[in-house]
């Protein structure tokens, strides 16, 4: 699995920020957004960490990529400036199977500017926005792919407020939104985010035509092999032809004596 295909699977949830979330409140000044992103009960910092084999904690990456919030008719706003969401997910939820699919992955968007209530208030009602955001990802080591990876982004730069209001999100994957247990009023009074990665042609892994010439060859020859095999057991099968009937070992017993034996005697009464 490549990055693409890792970032596009993204696309397939929907986060809900519900105006009944409990806001937190933290200064730029002393500690950092994403220094407060918890997995498995420790905090991890914000600095990009190299995808090493031998990591098995939690690791962050931060990729830009855009989300865009569409509140429903009865959500408000919020009179804060909240400048983060949160959520936490389960490998299953992004495609991921096996070990993986039961790893929680928390995700971290940082807003290029706050997002309150103030244009909900001018328009009588809250509209669609779409941020440029950074997405923190933490989780696991073995959640992210070892291929070539997409531009990173630092969470510190994308807001200049002095202060930051978190707020948290709850996610609903494809499954469950087309499934029998779909709720019709999932995120009724709140807003519900998408996200969107466009497709990066850098990022997917392609087979380099030196491997696909050697790819080739080893195909070749194993098509000869097989064919040869083939042959052989079909040259050995007309050679040794149908076995035949095992015949009797006894001496005493001689078919051809016993069929002339009635003629023998016929000729000696003569």
């Amino acid at each position: 699995m490549d990055w693409n295909t890792f970032l596009l699977r993204f696309n397939e949830l929907d986060f809900c920020v519900s105006e009944n979330e409990t806001i937190k409140h933290g200064l730029n000044e002393s500690t950092t957004p994403e220094s407060m992103v918890v997995t498995s009960g420790q905090a991890r910092s914000s600095t990009q960490v190299p995808l090493l084999l031998e990591d098995s904690g939690p690791i962050n990456m931060s990729v830009p990529i855009t989300l865009t919030l569409d509140p429903q008719r009865p959500f408000g706003g919020y009179s804060r400036n909240i400048t983060h969401l949160y959520a936490t997910v389960l490998g299953q939820q992004v495609g991921l199977s096996g070990r993986e699919a039961h790893e929680e992955i928390n995700i971290t968007f940082t807003l290029p500017v706050s997002w309150n209530s103030d244009e909900c208030v001018l328009h009588g009602h809250c509209e669609q926005v779409v941020f440029s955001t950074c997405m923190t990802v933490t989780a696991a080591g073995n959640i992210f792919p070892v291929t070539v990876q997409p531009p990173h982004c630092v969470p510190e730069t994308y807001t200049n407020a002095t202060s930051w209001y978190k707020v948290f999100t709850t996610v609903r994957d494809s499954d469950t939104k087309y499934s029998q247990d779909y709720n019709p009023f999932w995120c009724y009074k709140g807003a519900i985010g998408k996200v969107y990665h466009a497709l990066n042609p850098k990022l997917t892994v392609i087979v380099p035509d030196d491997d696909r010439s050697l790819i080739n060859l080893h195909l070749m020859h194993t098509s000869y092999f097989l064919f040869v095999m083939v042959i052989t057991m079909f040259c050995y099968a007309v050679i040794k032809g149908r076995p035949g009937k095992v015949r009797q070992t006894n001496p005493d017993f001689c078919p051809e004596k016993v069929q002339q034996t009635p003629a023998v005697l016929y000729d000696e009464n003569r």
